[in-house]
């Protein structure tokens, strides 16, 4: 057991010892955030482009997503599922994301995001629809040579779809 209590204290000290283990300030949160807003807007811009490429360039090389089921989707996985998600867009009429909140940790950033998807989309009827979706996740992003890079998406959570209106 005093190997147990010594090795706690050693990483208590140590975690308070070393900057990149301590969460930021209030000030240094203030000012990733409005990083992550950029990167935000551009992820946004991308998607209205139906730019793939410039979508994956705002992904880690090791990203992935956690499906409210457990099931893990790599990099490769995501960039085709949001190839299809594009080729499927008709027109895009609005989308939001929201950073509820955030936390950072090192060259870590945990933002709760709040995303809404307002679309005409083609449904299995081959016909376009009003496609809104809604989701809340937990979105890891890492800080990659001075640029942010979205590393996990996971803990997805309040997911809602509406087609014309109507739950669906």
């Amino acid at each position: 057991m005093r190997v147990d209590v010594a090795t706690f204290v050693f990483l208590s000290v140590t975690a308070r010892a070393v900057p990149a283990l301590q969460p930021h300030s209030t000030a240094d949160t203030a000012a990733v955030r409005k990083e992550l807003e950029v990167v935000y807007q551009q992820n946004t811009s991308a998607f209205e482009r139906y730019d793939l490429e410039a979508i994956m360039a705002l992904r880690a090389s090791d990203f992935h997503t956690v499906t409210p089921d457990g099931v893990v989707r790599d990099r490769a996985a995501m960039a085709q599922y949001t190839e299809s998600l594009l080729h499927g867009i008709k027109k895009w009429n609005r989308l939001t994301f929201t950073i509820d909140s955030l936390r950072v940790v090192g060259d870590t950033a945990i933002a709760v995001v709040a995303q809404h998807l307002d679309r005409m989309a083609l449904r299995p009827d081959n016909a376009v629809h009003h496609v809104e979706t809604w989701v809340t996740q937990r979105e890891s992003w890492i800080r990659v040579r001075d640029k942010w890079l979205l590393w996990r998406v996971d803990q997805l959570r309040d997911q809602r779809r509406l087609v014309d209106g109507q739950p669906g």
